[in-house]
């Protein structure tokens, strides 16, 4: 569980506020080989799994409670080819919740 305490700090007169921000969350993330090669190294799929429940004062502060991501993707070993980083991956994901949901793709480099 984290706890976060935000606070207005310094002289900002303007606005003023406090929360109590905490929430619980779970994270897989599942990497195997493909079986064909890329760049002289073996191509990955990738499956990922998030899930957060917000507590505190976040607790249906936009509705919902829980918010769920299930995501898929590749993961391609550049180590053969390069030294600035040894992995691009590139993983879609669908988030989705109580009256929400929505897609997006990331990319992702491991040095």
């Amino acid at each position: 569980m984290q706890a976060l305490s935000p606070r207005s700090f310094g002289s900002s007169s303007g606005v003023r506020g406090e929360a109590n921000a905490e929430s619980t969350n779970l994270y897989a993330r599942w990497r195997a080989p493909t079986g064909l090669l890329v760049l002289h190294r073996p191509l990955r799929y990738v499956l990922e799994l998030s899930h957060s429940t917000y507590l505190g004062s976040q607790a249906d502060i936009l509705g919902f409670n829980h918010l769920t991501s299930l995501g898929a993707g590749l993961e391609i070993d550049t180590g053969a080819v390069t030294k600035l980083f040894s992995r691009f991956r590139i993983v879609a994901r669908y988030a989705f919740g109580k009256d929400i949901s929505g897609a997006s793709l990331g990319l992702a480099l491991s040095f």
